[in-house]
C-alpha cells in the first residue's frame, strides 16, 4: 500500500495538519515547507509550526480535530528523501536534536488532549547543517508529500460537496 492509500484510509473528518521543522537547518524544514504547499481546503486547518510545535498545541486541540497530520524530518535510518507513514509507538523512537520537546511527548499530549488519529509522516534528512539549504532528494519529497495531502483534500471537499456536507466542517447532514 502506498502513501496515497494509507493516508485515504486514516485521513477522516476534521483535520489538522502540522508542519514541523526548522527552516535554518536544511533538511529539517521540510514538515514546515510541506504545511507551506498545502492548500486550504474544508475541514482541514493547516500549521506551520517550524521548530517549536509545542507552541500550537493548544490551538491543535481548540480545533477539535478527528485527525492530527504531523509531518517531520525524521531520521528513518534510509536513503535520503525516503518517506514513512509512522505509526503512535513508533514516533516514541525519535527524538529529533532540533526540537525543543521530543515527538513522543507532543503525540501523547495531542492525544490525551484531543483523542484524535495521531499520524507521523517522517521525511528522511541528508543534512540538518545551519544555514543550508534543503537538499534536492528531501525537496522533491516534499513536493511528493505536498501534492499527496493536496489530492486527498480535494478529493474529500468533491466528495462532500456531491453528498450536501456543511463546507467548513465537513460532516454530512443526517
Amino acid at each position: 500500500m502506498n502513501l496515497r492509500e494509507k493516508l485515504c484510509r486514516r485521513v477522516q473528518g476534521k483535520v489538522v495538519v502540522m508542519g514541523i521543522g526548522n527552516p535554518c537547518r536544511g533538511d529539517d524544514a521540510a514538515g514546515s515547507c510541506v504545511a507551506q504547499q498545502i492548500c486550504s481546503a474544508p475541514a482541514v486547518h493547516i500549521i506551520d509550526a517550524q521548530d517549536v510545535p509545542e507552541n500550537y498545541l493548544g490551538q491543535v486541540a481548540d480545533r477539535q480535530p478527528d485527525t492530527i497530520v504531523l509531518i517531520d524530518c525524521v531520521d528513518l535510518q534510509s536513503a535520503p528523501g525516503s518517506v514513512a507513514l509512522l505509526e503512535k509507538d513508533e514516533t516514541m523512537a525519535y527524538s529529533p536534536s532540533t526540537h525543543r520537546v521530543p515527538m513522543g511527548l507532543i503525540v501523547d499530549y495531542l492525544e490525551r488532549t484531543t483523542h484524535a488519529g495521531i499520524l507521523l509522516i517522517g521525511i528522511q534528512p541528508q543534512q540538518t547543517d545551519f544555514l543550508q539549504p534543503i537538499s534536492a532528494d528531501v525537496l522533491s519529497s516534499v513536493e511528493v508529500v505536498a501534492r499527496v495531502l493536496n489530492e486527498i483534500f480535494e478529493s474529500r471537499r468533491i466528495s462532500a460537496s456531491v453528498q450536501g456536507a456543511n463546507p467548513l466542517t465537513g460532516e454530512v447532514p443526517a
